[in-house]
Parts: C-alpha cells; sequence; structure tokens
C-alpha cells in the first residue's frame, strides 16, 4: 500500500461532543503540547459556497487557513478554516488557537453546528497526517456563531481515525418534560 515512514499515535483522544472548545483547548485538558503546520494561508473574495455557508455577500472578503494540528508533536488533523475579513481581516493574525485570535477582538463564538461522517484518506492528506495510503478519518464540518447570530467560522477538517473517537453524551426527554 503506502510507502514512507509512518507514525502510530502514542495516544488516543476521546472528545466530547457537547461542547465547543477548539482543538488548542481539547489538547490541553489532556496535558498534550497542542501545535500546528500552517500549510496554506490566504485573503480575498469568498467563493459562492464560502458566501452561502457563512451568510455573506457574493464576494465578501475572507481569511482562509490550512493547517495541519499536532498532539504533542503527532499529527491528528487536518483543518481549512474560512473566517470573514470582518472577524479576521488577516489570516496571519492567528499564531495558535483560531478561537484565542477570534476572541482577542472580540469575536467569541458560542455555539456552532457540526456534521461529521467516515471518509478515506486522499493520498496527499494521508501523507500530511503520516499514515498509510487509504487509511480512515473522519471528516468534521463545522460552522460556528457569534452571540447575534453571525457566522464567525466555517472550518473543513480531517482527524485520523485511529487516534479520535467523538463521544456524545445522550438523554432521553420524555413527553411533558
Amino acid at each position: 500500500w503506502g510507502s514512507g515512514t509512518f507514525v502510530a499515535p502514542a495516544m488516543h483522544v476521546d472528545q466530547p461532543l457537547s461542547r465547543l472548545s477548539s482543538f488548542t483547548d481539547d489538547m490541553l485538558a489532556r496535558g498534550l503540547q497542542p501545535g500546528a503546520r500552517v500549510v496554506s494561508r490566504s485573503h480575498g473574495a469568498s467563493s459562492p459556497e464560502e458566501s452561502m455557508t457563512l451568510g455573506l455577500s457574493p464576494g465578501e472578503p475572507v481569511s482562509r487557513l490550512q493547517r495541519l494540528r499536532l498532539a504533542s508533536g503527532t499529527p491528528m488533523a487536518i483543518e481549512h478554516a474560512v473566517v470573514p475579513a470582518k472577524f479576521l481581516p488577516d489570516p496571519h493574525l492567528v499564531e495558535g488557537s483560531l478561537y484565542a485570535a477570534l476572541a482577542a477582538r472580540g469575536h467569541v463564538p458560542l455555539r456552532a453546528l457540526q456534521r461529521l461522517h467516515a471518509v478515506v484518506l486522499h493520498d496527499d492528506q494521508a501523507e500530511l497526517l503520516a499514515v498509510p495510503r487509504g487509511s480512515p478519518a473522519l471528516y468534521i464540518e463545522r460552522r460556528s456563531f457569534l452571540e447575534g447570530g453571525a457566522a464567525v467560522e466555517f472550518t473543513a477538517s480531517y482527524y485520523r481515525g485511529d487516534a479520535y473517537d467523538f463521544v456524545a453524551e445522550l438523554s432521553l426527554r420524555l413527553p411533558g418534560t
């Protein structure tokens, strides 16, 4: 199958789906050192898909940031974030956590909609994550919103299937409660 060197994850991360948090906060809470390697940064007019997803006027400016997210040096996820430029005027303002950069500008995401499903990694994605070609991953789309309801972020991520479990707490609501 694949060629090259592959890193077996030294950790397995359980991620609750019941609270909104950043990758950085999640790793710190587990005693792991969060990190990121920037793959690309850009600033420009939003695409039609980005405009629709973020509720923007056609061509409204956005900042884009694609990063490889690391946990104590181990590649864990590929993130591609798009943020309206009115909230993040320059993608170079993000040094660590995207949410910290947004909060520093007074734009704290308070809620999010998240969708996830299983995928098979393409060769370039597998190489970035240091896993064999064709490895499974969890693809996650997240739209985060400010208190007033404005979309502040859209992030599409590929999380290593061999190192991440997402956990949801469920409760039964009885009629009338």
